[in-house]
């Protein structure tokens, strides 16, 4: 028994240590800071990328993991290099497998410690192109850095590609630059937007989550073709409500099964790719009766689901759902099949009576004008053939 208890008061000891542990640790992240991309054609090793990041505790075991970014109608995400690093270090150097004109997204990853989660923060870089001859007019000066990426926000940073003179960099910063993002995806045209500034850093704010958006920066006055551009994909937010139709029960045995079904649209707002839909059968306070979670999201241009229910719903609701979670839900009363039929034909009966009453009080007068006009039209034709010559 005393070795039992020694036993429970260890558990509890240990539970307190990892509970402060975790609180301590609660709200830290990763912070990364990607600073440069070195285009020296008299390197011979490449590019390189310097990146920095700030950690939430000391000395923990750190990897640095970056990715090649390919666009095209889906993204092609490729490792190129996962690197370990020694305890206590804030920078790396990554000069391995990076290519000129290319996009990178960088990761630093945290190894959790006894009480804690894997912590990760993620950048995305765009490599520039590699040009022989220093002085060549028109081609892009800037490198861009757009980190971090948000559903709705993006912040951009801007740097000198290294080679520039300080008079070329001190006239280029008394110009100002000119920033310019669009949308290059999706069923509706993005006119874009521009901002003309002095900094060298922009947060662009109310982006459509899950979008494509291609950033360009350069000089205010420079042409298109001498803006740096990159393409990035924003993080997925949970999707709006879909579009409800209806949703109807009838009965399999009485007072105690019943089989309901609903229909509805995906959501106009998806915000991502729909991983799939969360139906709920609700009473009249709104308590869940069952929930239903159907197999496959291809289901344009409407959706179907049916479902057994041992009590009878007072409505439905439907909810869409991405990779951020459950988004808004849409829901519509339930009404039973015979009660439908039932509407349909009293539809129909009310239009019927509707268009007697209307014959009935604009018959006489209708019959008149008809009258008139065959009149009319008789006489004006017996009139033309007593004037047309024999």
């Amino acid at each position: 028994m005393a070795s039992q208890q020694v036993f429970k008061r260890l558990k509890i000891v240990i539970f307190v240590c990892c509970c402060v542990c975790l609180s301590s640790v609660k709200g830290s992240a990763v912070h990364l800071r990607v600073i440069n991309a070195r285009d020296d054609v008299e390197s011979p090793t490449g590019p390189e990328v310097e990146v920095t990041w700030t950690l939430p505790r000391q000395d923990p075991s750190v990897s640095v993991i970056w990715h090649s970014l390919t666009y095209s109608s889906q993204v092609t995400v490729k490792e190129v290099g996962n690197h370990q690093l020694e305890k206590g270090r804030e920078s790396f150097t990554i000069s391995d497998g990076l290519k000129y004109n290319q996009q990178y997204r960088i990761c630093v990853r945290v190894e959790p410690g006894p009480c804690d989660h894997a912590s990760e923060a993620c950048g995305y870089i765009m490599v520039p192109k590699r040009h022989q001859n220093k002085s060549q007019p028109g081609r892009p000066a800037l490198y861009l850095v757009l980190s971090p990426v948000s559903s709705k926000n993006l912040t951009v940073q801007w740097g000198e590609v290294p080679g520039q003179t300080q008079a070329i960099r001190e006239a280029r910063a008394a110009k100002g630059y000119r920033i310019t993002w669009r949308r290059v995806e999706g069923l509706i045209g993005h006119p874009g937007h521009a901002s003309n500034l002095v900094s060298s850093r922009h947060l662009i704010k109310g982006l459509i989550p899950g979008s494509r958006y291609e950033i360009c920066v350069g000089e205010s006055l420079a042409n298109n073709y001498e803006l740096t551009c990159d393409v990035i994909t924003t993080d997925e937010d949970v999707p709006g409500p879909p579009i409800t139709s209806y949703g109807s029960c009838t009965s399999q045995a009485q007072g105690t099964h019943w089989r309901c079904d609903v229909v509805w649209k995906p959501p106009r707002q998806s915000h991502g790719r729909i991983k799939g839909y969360v139906i709920e059968w609700k009473d009249k306070e709104g308590y869940v009766l069952m929930e239903t979670l159907p197999k496959g999201v291809l289901c344009e241009p409407s959706c179907y689901q049916d479902q057994i229910v041992n009590f009878h719903p007072s409505e439905v609701c439907v909810s869409a759902r991405t990779k951020a979670g459950q988004g808004w839900e849409s829901c519509v009363p339930i009404t039973d099949v015979s009660g439908r039929i039932l509407a349909f034909f009293e539809l129909k009966v009310v239009l019927i009576i509707a268009i007697t009453l209307l014959g009935y009080q604009l018959g006489p007068a209708l019959l008149k004008a008809l009258f008139k006009c065959c009149v009319r039209g008789l006489h004006k034709h017996m009139e033309g053939e007593k004037k047309h010559p024999v």
